[in-house]
């Protein structure tokens, strides 16, 4: 019998593809929406990357062909705005399988290089110095994160992670032209979605929502509604993402009333061209079905044709090798409703295909810097379907080879729990641990194998306090644990320690050197500063 077993949380698309490689709580745009990942509440935040077989360094930008800016954030600012010139950022990490395909795909597109040659490229990786200060100010939450600012330092338009080459190549191409925040097209919309042009339509379409910076407080899902309506004539893809988009956003407020029926939906699936433009939405029906209305006889009408037409899809000319094996995800989340044990059989042809294609996507992609998120998507792909066997030995086979192996061995730390192998859980949790480098990844893991130790082993009080300390030990370049994802990965570290010690020691101080080190290193922040903000509520 598992016991424990968390129910299992959505993250984002395909940013993510983010994975999204970080996670701050859903906004009203994106209920839990990024990248196509099963993660658990507890384990992990999310099944962390790890790298590729290949030399790393060579897939880091600045050794490509975009001529990233070198110098300061401040500084490319400066600069930008000295020579009239708009700013492209990217906020990334070297053990992010999404920035990893981002890096090797996007960045590797020589209409995409062509357009950067008009911008000026900035790169900021996580564990540098301020990286994660910069990511408070930019409202950064995920890697990767892509924003185009105009040569004012205003926002423009932010990219989303898990969209088509083309796509970006068309709405970087936009940004350029134009240089009108996205900010101002929502408020044109809300005012009159008529009034919009098609060139509006698509860099609405291909916003990245999950990361919202450009909606008013409490704006409705029916903006999107007539978004959609208004772009339908000239622009039919735009006008389907933006209608998914009001799908998730109407799905996150979980009204009953007012649901829209199928028809848009089933007029989406009838089409391959926008099968092929809202990929990233349909790969996940999670967050789009509870929209959608109809009596349960339509529902399960609705989830066979989803089903199908994701899975007779997924070798579409022009889809990635992860975005291919994501192909499955619509018929494995069917198959497998109200059964989250995965014990349900799969049919042996579905069986026999799903690992057929796992094959092919690991040897396609063998001695390339896109293996990192393939296997990533793989892997995931595999215990979806409840191949359990197939995925810790496909996990275990890329640690032997991995340069940041401790992202493989964060997904077999939570597939090991969701088994109900709890020793083997914490053992993998504590080797990635101890495996992974930089200060923002480091504090990333901790707060990993903190959850789990608390969790797993709660007996285990003079380790649990021992590991509490560790991101205030300056020799390991901890010093900015009160910003960023630095401290979302704190707080909920905290959370865990706060909690084990109400209940099993609730008579005793067990933390009080770990408070007394957040107060001490509260005290030196800046008055009015962020950072001393987030410490005091720790």
């Amino acid at each position: 019998m598992k016991n424990r077993t968390p129910p299992i949380i959505l993250f984002s698309l395909l940013a993510l593809a983010l994975a999204a490689c970080d996670r701050s709580e859903p906004t009203a745009a994106e209920p839990n929406l990024r990248v196509a990942e099963e993660v658990e509440a507890l384990p992990e935040e999310t099944p962390e990357p790890a790298t590729t077989v290949d030399d790393e360094s060579s897939a880091l930008p600045g050794n490509g062909e975009i001529h990233w800016f070198d110098g300061s954030v401040e500084q490319a600012f400066v600069k930008a705005k000295a020579e009239n010139t708009p700013l492209f950022l990217y906020w990334g990490a070297v053990w992010c399988p999404p920035c990893v395909e981002i890096r090797n795909t996007v960045f590797k597109d020589p209409r995409f290089i062509a357009q950067t040659r008009l911008f000026l490229p900035v790169y900021l990786d996580g564990d540098t110095g301020r990286a994660q200060t910069w990511g408070d100010r930019f409202s950064t939450k995920v890697y990767p994160t892509m924003i185009v600012f105009n040569p004012a330092g205003e926002e423009v338009t932010r990219l989303h992670a898990g969209i088509d080459i083309s796509a970006y190549n068309t709405v970087l191409g936009l940004s350029l032209e134009r240089m009108q925040p996205t900010s101002e097209l929502v408020q044109a919309g809300l005012e009159d979605a008529g009034s919009l042009k098609d060139a509006d339509f698509q860099q609405l379409a291909y916003y990245s929502w999950y990361e919202d910076q450009a909606l008013p407080e409490g704006a409705n899902p029916a903006l999107f509604l007539s978004l959609s309506e208004a772009a339908a004539p000239g622009n039919p893809e735009a006008s389907a993402r933006l209608y998914l988009q009001y799908l998730v956003m109407l799905a996150g407020r979980q009204e009953t009333a007012g649901k829209p029926g199928q028809a848009r939906l089933r007029e989406i699936l009838a089409s391959s061209n926008l099968v092929f433009a809202s990929w990233d939405y349909l790969i996940m029906p999670e967050a789009l079905l509870p929209a959608a209305g109809g009596s349960e006889a339509d529902l399960d009408a609705l989830k066979t044709e989803w089903a199908a037409v994701m899975r007779d899809s997924r070798h579409q000319e022009g889809l990635s090798t992860k975005n291919q094996l994501y192909g499955w995800r619509p018929w494995l989340v069917f198959h497998f409703e109200g059964d989250e044990d995965r014990s349900r059989p799969l049919p042996e042809q579905v069986r026999e295909a799903i690992l057929a294609d796992v094959d092919a996507a690991a040897k396609s992609v063998a001695g390339t810097h896109s293996r990192q998120s393939v296997i990533n998507t793989a892997s995931n792909v595999l215990m979806l379907a409840g191949l359990t066997n197939d995925a810790r030995a496909l996990l275990k086979r890329e640690i032997g080879q991995s340069k940041t192996p401790y992202y493989f061995m964060g997904s077999l730390a939570l597939l090991e729990y969701r088994e109900g192998n709890e020793a083997l859980s914490l053992d993998w949790r504590q080797k990635a641990y101890k495996a992974s480098e930089g200060p923002a990844t480091r504090i990333r893991w901790w707060a990993s194998y903190v959850q789990a130790l608390t969790l797993i082993a709660p007996e285990n009080m003079e380790t649990i306090r021992a590991t509490a300390m560790f991101p205030f030990d300056e020799s390991h370049g901890m010093d900015e644990i009160f910003s960023g994802a630095n401290f979302r990965n704190l707080k909920r570290a905290a959370e865990s320690l706060d909690t084990w010690a109400a209940e099993y020691h609730p008579d005793q101080p067990v933390l009080a050197d770990f408070h007394t080190a957040i107060d001490s290193a509260c005290a030196v922040q800046a008055t009015d500063s962020t950072e001393r903000s987030n410490c005091l509520t720790l």
